[in-house]
């Protein structure tokens, strides 16, 4: 396995991570936090990514992007730390032919899916998404990963929104969530851009 980078960050991950909350979304009464305003800061995505590669367990040899939120970050931290990655993505963005197989995520309505080709068994694998809110887009993810016979047990997010139970779920389905930064359910208006 490769060795790992180390993050050329001080260790101070705990900074203020800019975002865009979307009012009401995904219901009344919760904001999601928006990061695609501060990924077009390259200095703030470096943090973020140096924040990110101080959660991936040594084991891991892959990473696992989640449509849209988690795969630009997924490839970069890949890069970042010498590991592979793919995305998962939601049902509706493959073409019939590509799917390898698919899981339902009741939330979404139809599941995620990951793309044919992809060597998973055996492989350690963490996935990687922008926020957690219930944990079930990861939950899924990690399901599909295990059944076509992948080790999965950690999930990273640069945002967790409090109250959601995202982290409890996905403790009940062995998976470890690593958070850089929990966020209110209501965003406040200091926020917002």
């Amino acid at each position: 396995m490769t060795d790992r980078l180390h993050p050329l960050a001080t260790g101070d991950d705990d900074f203020k991570i800019p975002f865009r909350p979307w009012k009401n979304h995904p219901g009344p009464g919760v904001d999601f936090p928006d990061l695609s305003i501060t990924t077009v800061d390259a200095t703030l995505t470096r943090r973020i990514i140096d924040a990110l590669v101080l959660r991936v367990p040594a084991k891991v040899e892959v990473l696992a992007g989640i449509d849209i939120g988690g795969l630009g970050l997924a490839g970069a931290l890949a890069c970042r730390c010498g590991l592979g990655f793919f995305d998962i993505r939601k049902v509706d963005s493959l073409r019939n032919g590509v799917m390898r197989s698919i899981i339902a995520n009741y939330e979404l309505g139809e599941g995620v899916v990951i793309s044919k080709g992809a060597q998973l068994a055996g492989r350690h694998i963490a996935i990687l998404d922008d926020c957690l809110i219930s944990g079930g887009t990861a939950l899924a993810a990690a399901r599909l990963i295990r059944r076509l016979g992948g080790h999965c047990d950690t999930a990273l997010f640069v945002f967790d929104i409090e109250g959601m139970g995202g982290r409890e779920r996905l403790a009940g389905g062995g998976i470890t969530a690593e958070v850089l930064r929990t966020v209110p359910r209501t965003a406040p208006e200091s926020e917002g851009v």
